[in-house]
């Protein structure tokens, strides 16, 4: 069975891993990670600020309620 080699595009350029030396993975490595925890990071977000808009809908419907 063959594996082929993952191939990554920087600065327009493909390298595969082969191609790559251990300091270059390691880079490359922690850059997915990072992009994996900004995407993550942007997903709580979302949710926060829909909640936060939720919340203080309630807070104008309630204060216009009270007004009327």
């Amino acid at each position: 069975m063959t594996e082929e080699n993952k191939v990554i595009n920087i600065n327009g350029t493909d390298f595969t891993d082969d191609q790559l030396d251990d300091k270059q993975k390691y880079l490359i490595a922690q850059i997915q990670d990072l992009q994996a925890k900004a995407q993550n990071f942007q997903f709580q977000l979302d949710q926060v600020s829909v909640a936060k808009d939720q919340f203080t809908n309630a807070l104008i419907a309630s204060l216009e309620e009270d007004s009327a």
